[in-house]
C-alpha cells in the first residue's frame, strides 16, 4: 500500500519528483509518462529550476542553468542568423528560429512542433537571475555569452508575434509572453549593466499597460478579447505592473469569474485541450498573486486545492476536470494522444513556490527533507 503523504510532506516530495526526472546533464522532462512531453521546455524547465531554488536545492538549479547555457551555445549560429535577419528587416520563416523545446541531451528536434516561443528564452534569464540572487553567487564567465546573445535575441524579436506559453496563435502578440520578454530583459540588464536592455523593457512594458488602459483589463493577446490566466504573471513574477493596478484587478477579477473550476483555474474560457480542466500551475500562480497582496487566505485555499489533487503515488497532473466539463473535447484529445499527463514537473514546481511563498521563507526542514535526494532519483532511474 503507498502511503498518502501528508501536507507537511508534500513540499519535500514535490522536490525529491522533480530530482528524479532530472537528466544527467541537467534537463527537466516536462513529464516521464505523457507521449509528447518527453522534452525539456526553457519555460518548464525555468520555472521549475526556480522552484529548486526556493527550496534550496541550487546545485540542482545551477545543474539545470550550464544545461541551457550548453544547449544554447549549440545553437548560436542560429540565434545569430535570426537577429540579423529581423535588424536587416529580411523575411524570415519562423520554423528556422529558435526552439522553445529540445531533446534532454541537447539537441534540436526536428519536428513540426510550434517551437517560435520566445517566452522560454525570457523567463530562463528571468530564473538564471534569481538563482543566482538566491543561491548568492555571480554570473561564470563562462554563462557570459549566452546570456548577451539570448538579451539579443530577446530584445530585437520582444514585440513579434509569436506562438504562445500554450503553443497557439502564432501570429498574435501575446500578453503572457511579453510579461515574460519583460521579466528577461530586466533581468539580463541587471546581469550585463545593459541600459539599452532596460529601455527595451520599458518598450514592453509600455505596449502592456496601453492594451490594458484601452481594453480596461489584460486581454489574452493583440486578437483574443478573452482573459488568460496566464496573464497573471504581469504581476508575479514579472512585475510589469503592480498588484494594485486597475487593470490588472480587472484581471484577477475576470480569472476569479470566468476561470475558476471546483476551486482549480482553467487556461481560458474556450479552451478544449483535454476538456479544458484547471492547472495546478495557474492555480498556484493565482495563489502566488494572493499571497504577494497580502491575501493569505484565498493563497491558502489555492494551495489547498493543489495538494488535494496530489496522487497517492505523490504525481501531481497537468490538469483536472476536463473529462467532466467537457467530454467531447477530451476523449479527442485520448483519442489523439492518449491520457493527460499524469505528472508534471511544472505543476510540482509551481506548488513548491507557492507553499514556500506562504512560509515566507526558504524552510531548513525543507532542506532537511531532500537531503536524501540523490539517492532518491539513483533509485528511480535504475
Amino acid at each position: 500500500m503507498v502511503r498518502r503523504a501528508g501536507a507537511a510532506d508534500l513540499v519535500p516530495a514535490g522536490v525529491r519528483a522533480i530530482l528524479a526526472h532530472q537528466s544527467d546533464e541537467g534537463a527537466f522532462v516536462a513529464s516521464p509518462d505523457f507521449s509528447q512531453y518527453g522534452y525539456c521546455w526553457l519555460r518548464d524547465g525555468s520555472f521549475t529550476a526556480y522552484a529548486l531554488d526556493r527550496a534550496g536545492e541550487h546545485d540542482a538549479a545551477a545543474k539545470y542553468h550550464d544545461w541551457v547555457e550548453s544547449t544554447l551555445g549549440s545553437i548560436a549560429g542560429m540565434m545569430d542568423r535570426a537577429i540579423e535577419s529581423k535588424r536587416a528587416e529580411k523575411d524570415f520563416d519562423p520554423r528556422d528560429l529558435p526552439p522553445a523545446r529540445f531533446a534532454l541531451d541537447g539537441s534540436v528536434v526536428a519536428d513540426d512542433w510550434p517551437n517560435f516561443q520566445i517566452d522560454g528564452y525570457g523567463t530562463w534569464l528571468w530564473s538564471l537571475h534569481e538563482h543566482l540572487r538566491l543561491a548568492e553567487t555571480t554570473l561564470s564567465s563562462h554563462m557570459l555569452d549566452t546570456v548577451q546573445r539570448v538579451a539579443r535575441y530577446l530584445a530585437t524579436f520582444a514585440l513579434e508575434p509569436c506562438f504562445d506559453v500554450w503553443e497557439m496563435n502564432g501570429t498574435d502578440v501575446h500578453t503572457s509572453t511579453l510579461a515574460c520578454v519583460y521579466g528577461g530583459l530586466v533581468a539580463a540588464s541587471s546581469l550585463l549593466g545593459d541600459l539599452e536592455l532596460s529601455a527595451r523593457a520599458d518598450d514592453v512594458a509600455d505596449r502592456v499597460r496601453i492594451s490594458g488602459q484601452a481594453n480596461g483589463r489584460f486581454e489574452k493577446s493583440d486578437a483574443s478579447h478573452e482573459v488568460d490566466a496566464s496573464a497573471l504573471w504581469l504581476s508575479v513574477p514579472f512585475e510589469v505592473v503592480g498588484s494594485d493596478d486597475e487593470a490588472f484587478q480587472a484581471t484577477v477579477a475576470a480569472i476569479e469569474k470566468d476561470l475558476v473550476l471546483d476551486g482549480g483555474v482553467r487556461r481560458f474560457a474556450s479552451d478544449t485541450y483535454f476538456g479544458g480542466g484547471a492547472w495546478p500551475v495557474l492555480t498556484c500562480s493565482l495563489g502566488w498573486y494572493y499571497a504577494r497582496a497580502g491575501r493569505r487566505d484565498d493563497a491558502m485555499r489555492c494551495l489547498q486545492w493543489t495538494q488535494s489533487h496530489v496522487d497517492a503515488n505523490g504525481c501531481l497532473a497537468e490538469q483536472f476536470g476536463g473529462e467532466l466539463r467537457d467530454r467531447s473535447h477530451y476523449e479527442q484529445w485520448v483519442t489523439t494522444w492518449g491520457r493527460p499527463a499524469a505528472d508534471l514537473l511544472w505543476s510540482h514546481a509551481m506548488h513548491i513556490v507557492l507553499s514556500v511563498e506562504l512560509d515566507g521563507l526558504t524552510s531548513p526542514g525543507v532542506n532537511r527533507a531532500v537531503a536524501s535526494a540523490g539517492d532518491y532519483a539513483l533509485e528511480h532511474r535504475q
